[in-house]
């Protein structure tokens, strides 16, 4: 029972319902920002969002339904991502992604600055790949022991579930932040642009968190599997 109330609230919740929810509103506010115009402030523009969800049983149910469905499309564009990525390390002989990769190669402070582009530019590499292999991620639960079995599944309850959830909240927030930016063009609002830098600086830390998230766990299972393959050396 606990476990499954772990898998509903970080596997499910946190990481597919929540990020979803975020793209719906953000959206939803950046087309009523758009249909009300300047004469409504940004807190009245969320405020009128808020109610059209969720003022009957029947938009709040399509809500969450949409919002399920877009944070699902997250989960597969991030793990399409770091598939690709996976491949141009194997095609490049990188050791890591962690190490090797040109823009995690930065300071800290730079890659806080311009991870939302690097976001971005992620997403439009992956557009060049030209097989759907060159998208398939390598699973390590194959070569692992049954009797090491116990550690892997530790290492997945550890580590994925928020390492998911940062990386899925880095692509709301980044989308977020791309609706309150076209609505700062339309009119313009010292509120508006407050935010916008704070859904920046959130879009960066959520996303170098996941990658930390997910780098430790790649690099756990690494360590796993070459200590299988040790020990059936040994034998």
């Amino acid at each position: 029972m606990k476990d499954f109330i772990s898998k509903v609230t970080f596997g499910f919740l946190m990481a597919q319902l929540l990020p979803g929810a975020v793209v719906v509103f953000a959206i939803t506010c950046a087309s009523m920002s758009n249909t009300y115009g300047t004469e409504k402030s940004f807190q009245q523009i969320t405020t009128n969002v808020g109610s059209a969800w969720f003022e009957d049983s029947f938009k709040t149910v399509s809500f969450l339904l949409i919002s399920i469905g877009v944070g699902m499309f997250i989960h597969g564009l991030n793990w399409s991502v770091l598939a690709w990525l996976e491949w141009i390390q194997r095609k490049k002989g990188w050791k890591s992604l962690r190490g090797d990769l040109y823009w995690h190669k930065l300071p800290i402070l730079l890659q806080l600055i311009i991870s939302p582009f690097v976001m971005i530019i992620e997403i439009i590499w992956l557009l060049t790949a030209k097989k759907l292999y060159h998208l398939i991620m390598y699973e390590n639960a194959p070569r692992i022991d049954s009797g090491k079995f116990s550690q892997f599944i530790f290492l997945q309850e550890f580590y994925l579930h928020f390492g998911q959830f940062y990386s899925h909240m880095a692509y709301a927030f980044l989308i977020t932040t791309i609706c309150i930016l076209t609505c700062c063009i339309r009119s313009f609002g010292a509120d508006r642009l407050v935010i916008c830098v704070l859904f920046y600086l959130l879009t960066s830390m959520f996303f170098l968190l996941g990658r930390i998230q997910l780098g430790s766990l790649f690099k756990a299972e690494e360590e796993l599997v070459k200590d299988c393959e040790r020990s059936e050396k040994r034998r």
